[in-house]
């Protein structure tokens, strides 16, 4: 019987999405510092694909802040190595914003 993760490395796409998600997170990780402390918590990432990385935040009011730091982040994610163009803000468990 095979593992979770030795299936998702078995299949080529299902590879890709879980590669495409650990990047987002750990882009995350690196440009949260720009985040203020009490957000940290209440920001967690999203997709990532072709340039677009997509975030998504607590409430409306997290998103709000975020979209206002999103010339920094951006910023910050570039810095990183990432080939971010554009930062797309959600409220988690609703439909786009």
């Amino acid at each position: 019987m095979l593992t979770l993760q030795q299936a998702v490395r078995a299949n080529a796409t299902l590879a890709d999405v879980a590669e495409r998600a650990w990047a987002s997170r750990r882009l995350l990780q690196r440009v949260a510092v720009h985040l203020p402390p009490g957000l940290r918590d209440l920001v967690q990432a999203g997709p990532l694909e072709e340039g677009v990385w997509c975030v998504l935040a607590a409430n409306p009011s997290v998103a709000a802040k975020v979209r206002q730091l999103a010339p920094v982040l951006l910023a910050a994610a570039r810095n990183a190595g990432a080939p971010v163009q554009q930062l797309r803000v959600r409220v988690a468990g609703r439909g786009r914003t």
